[in-house]
């Protein structure tokens, strides 16, 4: 099935009862900056599928996204400093910014429509916007992430963070803030193909005081990575209890620095408490409990991956997060018509996804960080 992506998203606002403030700011803001044609290009101009298959990809194209969007600057490591000539997120006009929140710790989110956007609501979250920090991600921007999360009241919100040599446009750090309501998938669905793999345990658990380490299962997806949750505080109540942020932040930050250190690309989401999962159809020998989380914790995907420059020139569509997660924006209208998921899977798996001996020696350090 082919359709408009403003008409797919024509009741966008059905929802709107169940809104946060938060929600509100970002969609209200949205439509407001694009009413305005500020935008480099219009989601009414997207068109898109649904792949035939497994996996639930969504296929979509827009004649005007890739060439009115902001290039590269040529980044040649993961961790680079900010250059002042170039772009970044303080050279917007001011009539773009839809407004600032504040989270748990203080920081003050800049909150500004993406430019290119990928669906109606894509926002891009800019904490300590005027420091100018590299696109790097630390413990407290990754605890900022979580607080943001924690803001709205949508199952389908999702926060999204690519770093420097996978696919960042900018070196000023920043998330993309998208609602899956709005970008062609199964009325309902709410979640990222990606988020319905299945997961075996690499380490830890969701018992109080402790996080989890699980890896999808490379059989259903084509793009390797890890998904990080954590148990509640001691002692702390409830049914489910809330899962420990700080710890979670803390242990998900260590991962991501041992990519840094190894200069390896990674991508990351964070996707809110899903609530009970199916169990799994072969009995996970690593866990210590059963398939249901004991915590009501959101959850942190990270995909290490090779540099954005292996991917072959002719590939169809940019492998950033989005595309990592099955929602894949095509470069031109012959790949929108012609991609099958076998085509989709060969380009990750050979281009994007990190190579089985270095995912491998990866997951034996996360399992012993996490022991």
């Amino acid at each position: 099935m082919v359709s408009n992506g403003f008409d797919c998203c024509a009741s966008s606002r059905t929802e709107k009862a169940k809104e946060s403030t938060f929600d509100k700011l970002l969609l209200d803001g949205f439509s407001r900056v694009a009413s305005k044609g500020l935008l480099r290009s219009q989601t009414s101009s997207l068109t898109r599928r649904t792949v035939e298959g497994n996996l639930g990809l969504v296929l979509q194209h827009s004649p005007d996204h890739f060439a009115n969007k902001r290039k590269s600057s040529g980044h040649k490591d993961v961790v680079m400093p900010v250059d002042p000539e170039v772009f970044n997120f303080n050279k917007v006009a001011k009539e773009e910014i839809v407004g600032v929140v504040e989270d748990a710790a203080g920081f003050a989110v800049t909150v500004i429509p993406c430019g290119s956007p990928l669906a109606i609501g894509h926002m891009l979250l800019v904490p300590r916007r005027d420091v100018v920090a590299p696109q790097v991600m630390t413990t407290e921007f990754l605890r900022c992430g979580l607080d943001l999360m924690a803001r709205t009241i949508r199952k389908d919100f999702r926060l999204l963070f690519n770093s420097l040599l996978g696919l960042a446009s900018v070196n000023h750090f920043h998330y993309h803030g998208m609602y899956l309501d709005y970008c062609g998938f199964a009325s309902g669905s709410r979640q990222f193909p990606v988020e319905r793999v299945e997961r075996s345990t690499v380490g830890g658990g969701r018992t109080e005081g402790k996080v989890c380490v699980e890896l999808l299962a490379e059989s259903q997806w084509y793009c390797r990575g890890l998904v990080v949750t954590a148990g509640c505080k001691v002692g702390m109540a409830g049914e489910p209890p809330p899962g420990d942020i700080e710890a979670l932040a803390t242990f998900a930050g260590n991962i991501i620095g041992l990519l840094q250190s190894r200069n390896v690309p990674h991508n990351v989401m964070i996707a809110p408490y899903q609530g009970e999962r199916k169990p799994r159809q072969n009995e996970d020998i690593f866990a210590e409990e059963t398939w249901q989380p004991l915590a009501a914790s959101p959850e942190v995907y990270i995909f290490p991956r090779k540099p954005e420059d292996e991917c072959r020139e002719d590939g169809g569509f940019n492998a950033a997060i989005c595309e990592i997660s099955g929602l894949i924006t095509c470069h031109n209208e012959d790949s929108f018509q012609q991609f099958d998921e076998d085509k989709v899977s060969t380009i990750f798996k050979q281009d994007v996804s990190l190579a089985g001996d270095d995912f491998d020696d990866l997951i034996c350090k996360v399992a012993w960080m996490v022991s």
